[in-house]
Parts: C-alpha cells; structure tokens; sequence
C-alpha cells in the first residue's frame, strides 16, 4: 500500500475546511478545490471572475509547486462556475495560463462556492522522474 503525503503550500491560502492543499500517491498530486482566494486574507480578491480565475491558477500552482510539479504536469482538471455566462472569459484566463498544455478537463455549474468564489479549480498531475 502506497502512503499518502499531504502537502501545504506555504504561499497559497489557507483551506475554508478540515482539508489540506494536496494529497500525493507516489507520483500522483490531487489539488484540492482552489478559488480566487488572496493568501494572505483568505477573502475572493475581486468579485470579477477573470482576477478570481487568474488567482486561483496561481494558487494551484503554489500548490502543485510545493509538491514538486508544474501546471505542464497536470492531466486532469474541474473547473466549478457558478455561473456558466463566465465560461468564456473563465477559458480565455485558463488556456492562457496552461498554453500549450491542455489537460484533459470538465467544467461544471455548481449553485454556489464559499466565501462569494464564483469559480473554483482542482487538478490532477504527476510527478515527472528527471
């Protein structure tokens, strides 16, 4: 049985919840749900979706960076809206932020997110061996 290592990144922010930032299973990494929270207030950093996007994709990358992976090493993602009209602007941030990797992804309506998100992402990756 492989041990499951839970990671913090010191530089994202704190999780709304009894939950860690990722779970690592050998060379898989599991983010949890991450939104446009700023680290150090732990509050949405704009009520606009696009500075919520860009946040909370710098907010998984901290995560990913801490368990020693990269967005080019994700193979997976959700992406949560709570308003599917921010779809398209939501995509314009994530393709450019993940160009030219595209991960295999879902997008999904949720009614709502915590601490006034309107969306959220988690990600799937795997540790590279150099």
């Amino acid at each position: 049985m492989q041990e499951i290592k839970l990671v913090t990144a010191p530089d994202a922010p704190n999780p709304p919840g009894p939950f860690s930032h990722a779970a690592v299973v050998g060379d898989w990494v599991h983010t949890s749900g991450m939104g446009g929270l700023d680290p150090k207030t732990g509050q949405v950093v704009s009520d606009d979706v696009i500075e919520q996007t860009r946040q909370a994709i710098l907010n998984t990358e901290r995560i990913l960076a801490a368990a020693g992976c990269t967005l080019q090493d994700v193979v997976k993602s959700v992406v949560y809206l709570t308003d599917m009209a921010d779809y398209p602007r939501v995509n314009a941030i994530y393709e450019e932020r993940f160009a030219p990797h595209k991960p295999a992804r879902t997008c999904v309506a949720v009614s709502a997110l915590p601490v006034r998100e309107r969306m959220k992402l988690d990600t799937v990756a795997i540790r590279r061996r150099g």
